[in-house]
């Protein structure tokens, strides 16, 4: 059966990634210490407030579980679990209405990270889609340098074809149901595709001056009225972002979600930019799976900017 694999640009924002422009022969070391650090069965658990429709309260706990099936000295090949309640409805014997009730589900992903070149390959599911799988392998990655006395932290995005700035105007604009909008800048990781614009780029590199590794800035409607995406001051914000690091094209900074324009709606759906252009590949069943997940990272490595 054919399949979609989507592939997530695995990034650091912690002071390295400006160490890494200084001096590149750092990202063996980094590579060897991500390595060490990811262990077989690692557990993550994170634990969220819910209420039923009935007004009941209580604690939802999801649980990761990331188990390794093969790993050589650039990559690992593994799986990634996700447990948690979802709520089915069921009639009470005693009153006879129908109320929800909390059963354990789990979805599994499989995945085939390449450490050394920074991207990760996987299979999404119904209930564990693509970026919740990547926040959660952000959060599992911080969690094992936090156990190994790291100080190293990460951050997981979609890789996509691009946008340019003309186009994330244009999206912003033509919403017209935005409650909240974001805007996030970090400073590029010096991949084999970026190392030469990212030297090229250090003394531009707006940010670095400011010790920060990541600028936000949003804007939040409170009223009745939808924040207004043509107007002038949230057009100049995101025409802004060409300037943080005039070296480096905007079409490779939100390719590698280095650059995200996120909208939330007043349902609380979210829309980002690194959603909009997934790049992808089809794989004839799982055992092609790493062979596919492989030619994918290769073909994002060898072209660079994918849309050149």
């Amino acid at each position: 059966m054919e399949r979609v694999v989507y592939f997530s640009k695995v990034s650091m924002n912690s002071e390295e990634v400006y160490d890494l422009v200084e001096n590149y022969e750092l990202r063996f070391e980094i590579t060897r210490n991500i390595l060490s650090m990811i262990e077989h069965d690692f557990e993550f658990v994170k634990e969220f407030p819910y209420i039923t429709e009935e007004g009941e309260k209580g604690i939802n706990k999801v649980t990761y579980v990331l188990s390794i099936k093969d790993q050589d000295d650039e990559s690992i090949h593994g799986v990634l679990d996700r447990t948690a309640s979802i709520f089915v409805k069921e009639r009470d014997e005693i009153t006879g209405e129908m109320k929800s009730k909390p059963v354990e589900n789990t979805e599994d992903i499989e995945f085939y990270y390449d450490v050394l070149h920074e991207y990760v390959a996987f299979i999404s599911r119904r209930r564990f889609g693509k970026n919740m799988f990547n926040e959660a392998l952000g959060e599992i990655l911080n969690e094992c340098a936090r156990k190994k006395d790291l100080k190293y932290s990460f951050y997981v995005e979609s890789f996509n074809l691009g946008m340019s700035i003309e186009e994330m105007q244009e999206a912003v604009k033509e919403d017209k149901d935005i409650r909240e909008l974001r805007i996030t800048y970090r400073p590029a990781n010096p991949d084999e595709c970026l190392i030469d614009k990212a030297i090229e780029a250090k003394e531009k590199e707006r940010l670095k001056e400011s010790n920060a590794t990541e600028r936000s800035i949003i804007y939040k409607a409170k009223g009745k009225t939808n924040i207004n995406g043509g107007a002038e001051i949230i057009q100049d914000d995101l025409k802004q972002l060409v300037t943080m690091n005039e070296d480096i094209p905007i079409l490779d900074l939100t390719q590698r979600g280095y650059v995200v324009v996120t909208s939330v709606n007043k349902n609380g759906d979210v829309k980002t930019t690194t959603d909009t252009k997934p790049f992808v590949k089809i794989t004839n069943g799982m055992y092609e799976f790493v062979n596919t997940a492989k030619k994918g990272i290769r073909e994002i490595l060898r072209k660079g900017n994918i849309c050149d």
